[in-house]
């Protein structure tokens, strides 16, 4: 058993003064996306330093939802800003820019001077070249620095891969409960309420259980309203509305992620240590691995057949679920594949609608200004092992500048700053071009562009299960695309290094009490 501190009775506490250190690091890393995440990328989305991560972000996301309900206290808090870094999903972060990220939130932190508690709003699958644990590490860091007897809270998305790092060095890490990831600002709310409770109990630490399964599944089926976990994220709730759980938290890993003891994991934070939460973690786990198979029966279809099924619906939009190419799963969002497929067609009644992510094709746009002619190769500039460049021939129809505020899948009054954008016209396919990568599940992001993809015959969304939260309300149909890409949920196509084996489904594994390498156990 490893202990993690000393009984609360320890802390002096000022009931009606106290100081919350705030933070946040939030980038969830695909390792197959051979394109590093720099420092301009975080500093694209704004990297924010004390005052200015409440003033600028106090009522966004994770962030907002803990100092809403932070504020509800019985108590005058005063929220020291740490560091905030946020960037859409992309490849590793490279060596320097972590080295600066480390460095910069331990000087903030010393100078911040004594705190009472650190929240941190993190995501739980982010890696450097160097480090495919940062989540962890960033929380050891601040342990060494705060001391065994500073509470520390921590956020996370649901595709968090948990390590004992993580575990040791946070009280409580409380993760999404919603796929399509619409609960955000409750995660937040729920770790303030967590962190009241560790500040105002006089009882020892919490207990906390979990157990690590060795399993990575298809994302097109993460969904937690409709999809095979419904009912276990239903569990989840219900654990939580005991006056005795602190987080109730089933992690689906984030499966392109080339880390070590990648799985699923159950997670279980308690008041008290009972031998009956390490059961209800058992059974879920159990429930996990029973569903395996049915989380893995996904319906793909190849490019050409999922044209041509989208021709022949009889009804509009069809929306295509790009999963392979998924921005939102840190895909470059620059595969050409469907858009090959698309201007091989004679006509599409209403058009086809589809994005993607080249900075190139970009500025030859913004030279031929609007109206003018545009011919260019497009796509493929980021990931050219799964797909070649296309002469793309048509109209520049609009240029302008892709930001939007996003509400919805992934992010609560979020600013997407995708650089400058392009409308390309040709024949009946509309393409928008982007210079920098963002949410490719939401409509929002053509709407920016003036382009309503109520009104085509097929849209394209790059994204495996989160799109649906928006286009489910009108799409006539939804389709999957089984395209290349380095977010593809056929997984034997992807080269994996640094995971520990067997895991399921690249292994044949039917009984997981053989393997060695998955943990459990409690804190």
């Amino acid at each position: 058993m490893l202990s993690i501190g000393v009984s609360l009775q320890s802390m002096a506490l000022q009931v009606n003064s106290m100081r919350i250190a705030v933070g946040q690091l939030w980038q969830e890393t695909n390792t197959f996306n051979r394109n590093p995440t720099t420092l301009i990328d975080f500093e694209n989305w704004d990297v924010a330093h004390g005052p200015e991560i409440l003033a600028s972000f106090g009522e966004t996301g994770e962030i907002g939802g803990f100092v809403s309900e932070s504020r509800s206290w019985n108590a005058d808090i005063e929220f020291a800003g740490l560091a905030r870094y946020v960037c859409w999903p992309w490849g590793a972060v490279n060596d320097d820019t972590w080295q600066h990220i480390q460095t910069d939130f331990a000087e903030r932190l010393q100078s911040v001077g004594k705190v009472d508690a650190v929240f941190l709003a993190l995501h739980g699958a982010m890696a450097a070249g160097n480090e495919l644990d940062i989540t962890g590490t960033l929380l050891q860091q601040v342990r060494a620095t705060v001391g065994p007897n500073v509470p520390i809270v921590g956020s996370l998305d649901l595709h968090a891969n948990i390590t004992h790092r993580m575990l040791a060095n946070a009280d409580v890490l409380c993760g999404y409960h919603a796929c399509p990831h619409l609960d955000s600002v409750e995660t937040g709310a729920r770790a303030s309420r967590a962190l009241n409770w560790l500040l105002e109990s006089r009882e020892n630490r919490p207990a906390t259980y979990w157990k690590k399964l060795p399993m990575i599944t298809a994302a097109e089926n993460h969904d937690t309203f409709t999809g095979p976990p419904a009912a276990l994220y239903r569990k989840l709730e219900q654990l939580e509305a005991q006056d005795d759980v602190l987080s109730a938290g089933l992690y689906m890993a984030m499966p392109w992620f080339d880390g070590p003891k990648l799985g699923w994991v159950v997670y279980l934070t308690v008041k008290k240590r009972n031998a009956r939460y390490e059961q209800a973690v058992a059974e879920l786990a159990e429930e996990c691995w029973n569903i395996k198979e049915t989380m893995d029966d996904v319906s793909r279809l190849k490019p050409a057949e999922v044209v041509e099924r989208a021709l022949a619906a009889g009804g509009y939009p069809v929306v295509i679920g790009d999963g392979a190419d998924a921005t939102n799963s840190g895909s470059p969002g620059d595969n050409t594949t469907l858009l090959q497929e698309f201007l091989r067609q004679e006509s599409i009644p209403h058009g086809a609608l589809t994005f993607l992510i080249d900075p190139e094709a970009v500025a030859i746009a913004h030279q031929m200004g609007e109206g003018g002619s545009f011919h260019a190769n497009v796509g493929a500039a980021f990931s050219p092992e799964y797909s070649e460049p296309v002469s793309l021939r048509g109209t520049v129809e609009k240029l302008l500048q892709v930001d939007f505020i996003l509400d919805g899948h992934i992010g609560s009054n979020m600013a997407i700053r995708m650089g400058r954008g392009a409308v390309i016209k040709s024949g009946d396919v509309s393409v928008l071009l982007a210079e920098k990568s963002g949410p490719g599940s939401t409509p929002r992001l053509y709407e920016t562009a003036g382009l309503d993809p109520r009104e085509f015959g097929i849209v394209v969304a790059k994204s495996p299960a989160g799109f649906r939260a928006e286009y489910g309300d009108f799409a006539h149909e939804i389709l999957l695309v089984d395209s290349p890409g380095c977010a593809a949920s056929n997984f034997q196509r992807l080269n994996f290094l640094n995971i520990n084996r067997p895991i399921w489904p690249l292994d044949n594994l039917s009984d997981i009490s053989s393997v060695k390498w998955c943990e459990s156990g409690w804190l």
